[in-house]
């Protein structure tokens, strides 16, 4: 009798060890399939990524000798103006050399384009 006493205490706590992990994995799970379908970040977090102060990266935009191109690097989500956070990084990281980001920027649209079906 006392066995299974001792048996049902530790199957109930593992049920419960089982359950906290079991929510823990969705929570994580959650937050990385959040965090990977977020392609348009916004001003603060793009911010982040250049080092800079949002208001400097607004007027980054409005000069186009930056190299930050509407519909691309940014956009208006009809709230404020919104970053796509790879291609910014891609960006900052060749903004001294913009023909590689080019090259980046024109596979990213190729990517994009839908898939055409071959004539049979």
């Amino acid at each position: 009798m006392e066995y299974q006493a001792e048996a049902i205490e530790i199957l109930q706590q593992a049920i419960t060890i089982l359950e906290r992990t079991e929510s823990l994995l969705n929570r994580i799970e959650s937050e990385y399939l959040q965090s990977a379908n977020q392609e348009w970040i916004n001003k603060h977090a793009a911010a982040r990524i250049v080092n800079k102060h949002w208001q400097t990266l607004w007027q980054w935009t409005k000069d186009d000798s930056r190299g930050l191109i509407e519909g691309i690097h940014w956009q208006n989500d009809g709230r404020e103006i919104v970053h796509h956070a790879e291609l910014l990084k891609d960006w900052y990281r060749n903004r001294h050399d913009p023909n590689t980001h080019l090259l980046v920027v024109e596979q990213f649209q190729k990517a994009r384009q839908p898939k055409r079906k071959r004539a049979s």
